[in-house]
């Protein structure tokens, strides 16, 4: 099964604007990384901030992998083989906060631990 991979990538500027003002407003994606990181302590879910950060286009579809289910896509994006991934752009490791969408359009946010399906986001993926 082929998954589609998301995630959040931060240029140097606007790190580089954070570290100056240390405000998360001239940020987004340092902040929608954050707050996927400890959702609690802004009273949400991951599903419901990944949702938001990929409506504010804040996400960049990254990768393709193929493998045979969601933790056969973690393995794969964290240890290979690199012949499982159709690199579109840069990426890191799958971590807290990435987006994955299967065959069936069902959408995945990787959660502390394991995945969450993030409904909201049903519609986009269709």
């Amino acid at each position: 099964m082929k998954y589609q991979i998301f995630q959040i990538r931060t240029t140097s500027e606007e790190i580089d604007a954070f570290n100056k003002t240390e405000d998360y407003a001239v940020a987004p994606k340092l902040k929608a990384s954050r707050d996927m990181q400890f959702p609690t302590l802004v009273n949400s879910t991951v599903q419901d901030l990944a949702a938001d950060a990929f409506f504010g286009g804040l996400y960049t579809h990254v990768a393709n992998i193929t493998a045979s289910d969601l933790e056969h896509v973690f393995e794969i994006s964290n240890i290979g083989p690199e012949t499982a991934i159709e690199r579109l752009d840069r990426k890191h490791s799958l971590s807290v906060g990435d987006i994955v969408i299967d065959e069936n359009n069902i959408v995945w946010v990787v959660a502390d631990f394991g995945f969450e399906e993030v409904t909201e986001l049903q519609v986009v993926a269709a």
